[in-house]
């Protein structure tokens, strides 16, 4: 029975409010305005959609950085696995990583787990404020249908104030108003406090987020220049920590050689111009007595790429834009050496046939038609072109010309079946042949001078 009239009581308090509504909706029923508390109403909604949305964008935030944190601890993890227990200082590089997992550890802390609770705690009241101002607005409903129909049965009453039923209807008036107005005067003192709380609110929790981010940030930018520093050290002893070659073997490998030139016997001799004998890699003594050194074709990679992992190392001077490049070939052959190696170039040159005589030369310009023509296609005048379809069909010792480059540095052989060239030369780059064996970053070409041999490509440019 209790269950059962406490349901009616609910039922007819819903008609009751939705006809007033709808009464007050047409204009037939008077409606209380309060445009004070309809005021902080609004104040509410808008702080509290602010507030709502700050702790959302900040539970992204604080998600993004616990994983953050873990992506920076499995790092700091693997650089203390890749820093060799022989390195210098190796102690100290693990310390510092450590640090760094520390302050990570405590900022995620400070933002996941205080700075979260408080701000979670402080929009929570806005459900509460919101269900209040709901109920409110339900209770002045009540005292509006209660106010309406006490004047409708007063007006429409013959007895007036004796009247049972407007007696009845002026108590539920004054109970209605009574409910009405406390709520009503509970909210206007708290929400008016509520908005002006956002203030500190927002004061507390930024500066609580930034100064966590801040002491986080400075703290691991000392750490991360100790690192550097350290860093530094061990690109400085780079030198001590290589690994060791073995005697008598350049730091870098050389230039692979034929079968046939590893033998020992000379190459075979093309027509017209002779194939130069390149020394044996592995055969006896030269005449002088002393074994050559192994040449360092590569050396210049090697240093180009310490450079480029380590640049700091680089502390050489810049060199001047018009001073030639230094020589890429090393100082330690023996000058018997050199001197017997430019003898038997130069007696080889001046033996052999220029294949870059021509006959045939096509005729200069109409005016300088009865001057003598050279012979050779690199005496040009006013740099003139070369006539690319006489590239393609020109062969040379069998070999077919591929296309022109110039040198860009001066370049002096190290070896005898190499070229000698100065910056500014033209060269004919021949094909090349699998007996060849050519290194990568090589090519065969023939020099103004009809010399025929192999040369670095990186020294050269193509035209």
């Amino acid at each position: 029975t209790g269950m059962a009239d406490f349901f009616n009581k609910n039922i007819k308090k819903a008609t009751s409010r939705t006809k007033e509504k709808l009464l007050e909706s047409v204009g037939k029923a008077q409606r209380t305005q309060d445009e004070a508390f309809d005021f902080h109403a609004v104040n509410l909604n808008k702080q509290a959609k602010a507030c709502e949305r700050l702790h959302k964008d900040l539970k992204v935030y604080a998600d993004a950085l616990k994983k953050l944190t873990e992506a920076e601890k499995n790092l700091h993890e693997s650089v203390r696995q890749a820093y060799e227990g022989e390195w210098p200082d190796r102690e100290h590089v693990v310390a510092l990583t450590n640090t760094l997992d520390i302050q990570a550890d405590e900022l995620e802390k400070k933002v996941n787990d205080e700075l979260m609770g408080s701000v979670s705690n402080y929009v929570g009241q806005f459900n509460d404020l919101k269900k209040k101002v709901d109920k409110r607005g339900r209770k002045l409903v009540d005292y509006d249908h209660a106010k309406n129909n006490f004047n409708s049965l007063k007006a429409s009453s013959k007895k007036g104030d004796a009247d049972p039923k407007v007696t009845k209807a002026f108590t539920e008036l004054q109970t209605a108003e009574q409910m009405y107005k406390d709520m009503n005067k509970e909210l206007l003192e708290v929400l008016p406090a509520t908005y002006d709380s956002r203030i500190t609110f927002l004061v507390d929790t930024l500066q609580t987020l930034f100064n966590s981010r801040s002491t986080h940030q400075t703290e691991c930018a000392k750490l991360h220049k100790q690192l550097v520093t350290q860093l530094d050290a061990l690109g400085v002893s780079m030198d001590s920590l290589r690994v060791a070659r073995p005697e008598g073997l350049s730091t870098t490998p050389q230039r692979e050689e034929s079968p046939e030139r590893s033998s020992g016997s000379p190459a075979p001799t093309p027509s017209p111009l002779p194939q130069p004998s390149p020394a044996p890699s592995s055969g006896p003594p030269s005449e002088t007595g002393v074994a050559p050194t192994p040449t360092k074709r590569t050396s210049v990679v090697e240093e180009k790429c310490e450079n480029t992992l380590y640049p700091k190392l680089n502390s050489a001077p810049p060199k001047d834009s018009n001073e030639s490049p230094a020589p890429r070939t090393p100082e330690t052959r023996k000058d018997s050496k050199e001197s017997k190696d430019s003898k038997e170039v130069s007696g080889r040159r001046s033996v052999g046939a220029n294949p870059f005589g021509d006959d045939e030369d096509q005729e200069k310009t109409a005016g300088k038609e009865n001057e003598k023509k050279s012979t050779n296609p690199f005496d040009e005048e006013e740099d003139e072109e070369i006539d690319a379809e006489k590239i393609d069909h020109e062969t040379v010792n069998g070999r077919k010309v591929m296309y022109l480059v110039r040198s860009t540095h001066e370049y002096k052989a190290v070896d005898t079946d190499e070229l000698s060239f100065a910056s500014g030369e033209l060269i004919k780059v021949l094909e090349w042949k699998t007996e060849d064996n050519l290194d990568d970053g090589w090519n065969m070409g023939v020099t103004e001078d009809g010399s025929i041999g192999v040369f670095p490509e990186n020294f050269t440019k193509r035209e």
